[in-house]
């Protein structure tokens, strides 16, 4: 059987055409599983398919990974606990930890390069990532510097220069490590992680140059991070409107990186703007509330959810559902927060929370293709635009 990138291959060279990559894989995956039960359920051409489960064969390997991983770092504790000295103790964490890595990277060769089985890939560059982080953090101390364990500063501003270097090359490789997984495995996910552990890298450079104001603008931070992931993840998109290959999965996994980066951003901005500081607009709404200020949450509510309404219609724009799936949370909260001004119970307002949140995601999930249709009337079919905000065909109807 041919496997889904060969397929993907031969839509680059133009040998069939892009939205026939996911209706033929799952019917050569059909055929080749030979069981009526096992039919594939044809995708609609413009969705989100997420292709990184096939079966639970691949959530059995995936359990197993997870495992194995949390197994090696048990036993890496359980080894290092017998070292002489907490120099020595540092330096066999970073070995153990790069060996432990190594395993990964050899999992993901036969899992990932060789079997093509996306879940139990996600797994592996996860836990590949932790063990690498660890192992360049540990290294770099115990190695170069000669400190142990037990010789860490009280606070950042304590913190000698050579350690702010570790920590920065700690959090380097947090970027690093998916990103070479996914040069040679090519696992979208792995992009997405690439990408938060480059934002990651920015905020805690930022922290280590001037904590105070860093965490002043953090707000800002956020927003434009989120908004760098947020353009690549539509870049990706623009090369597959269909939604129907690798490029489209690399786009989902940097905007499921993007919206809580920008989500807390604008939240963030919103509780500045009010007089609170720079936490997150839900927490600040639930603060606000616990102090009796309830004006003042209410009002934060609002300001919540207007930000939260414009980063939906945006969703609905580019056809992706990430920045609304991770808002749910702090609308809630917001709603709450609303519904709570207005003197309900605890009770009352627990059900009449959750009931106008889930209604509002299954009327929005119900209308998705008719209100695109009605918002994307504008955009040509093979126009620039229609790269960016696909259009909507009865076929996705």
């Amino acid at each position: 059987m041919a496997d889904r990138s060969d397929l993907e291959a031969a839509a680059a060279a133009g040998v069939i055409k892009a939205e026939q990559v996911t209706p033929l894989s799952d019917f050569l995956a059909a055929r080749a599983n030979a069981s009526p039960a096992a039919a594939a359920i044809p995708a609609l051409p413009g969705e989100e398919n997420l292709r990184f489960i096939r079966n639970f064969h691949d959530v059995f390997l995936a359990i197993g990974i997870v495992l194995l991983a949390v197994g090696l770092a048990v036993f890496i504790g359980t080894t290092v606990s017998g070292a002489a000295s907490p120099e020595q103790g540092t330096v066999m964490t970073g070995a153990l930890s790069a060996g432990a890595a190594g395993v990964m990277w050899l999992l993901g060769e036969f899992f990932a390069r060789r079997r093509r089985l996306f879940l139990p890939a996600i797994a592996i560059v996860c836990a590949l990532t932790v063990f690498v982080v660890i192992a360049a953090a540990t290294l770099y101390a115990g190695v170069l510097l000669g400190r142990g364990f037990g010789e860490r500063p009280t606070d950042l501003d304590g913190m000698p220069p050579e350690l702010r270097s570790g920590i920065l090359i700690a959090m380097g490789f947090a970027f690093v490590a998916p990103l070479v997984f996914y040069l040679r495995f090519r696992l979208p996910f792995s992009l997405g992680l690439a990408g938060a552990g480059a934002a990651l890298f920015v905020i805690v450079a930022c922290l280590i140059v001037d904590l105070d104001a860093t965490i002043q603008m953090l707000p800002s931070l956020y927003l434009v991070l989120g908004g760098v992931l947020f353009a690549a993840g539509v870049a990706f998109d623009a090369r597959d409107p269909a939604r129907a290959t690798r490029f489209s999965d690399n786009g989902f996994w940097l905007h499921f990186a993007a919206a809580p980066l920008i989500l807390n951003g604008a939240f963030g901005l919103i509780g500045q703007a009010l007089g609170g500081d720079a936490i997150s607009s839900g927490a600040g709404m639930v603060v606000a509330a616990g102090s009796g200020e309830t004006g003042a949450a209410a009002i934060q509510a609002i300001a919540t959810l207007i930000v939260i309404l414009v980063l939906g219609a945006i969703s609905l724009l580019i056809n992706r559902r990430a920045l609304i799936v991770s808002a749910l949370l702090t609308a809630g909260i917001a709603i709450g927060v609303l519904l709570n001004a207005a003197g309900l119970g605890a009770g009352a307002l627990a059900a009449a929370t959750l009931i106008t949140l889930g209604a509002f995601v299954l009327i929005l999930g119900a209308g998705w293709h008719g209100v695109r249709r009605a918002l994307l009337g504008w955009v040509k079919p093979d126009g620039v635009w229609a790269r960016i905000f696909p259009p909507e065909t009865p076929a996705a109807a």
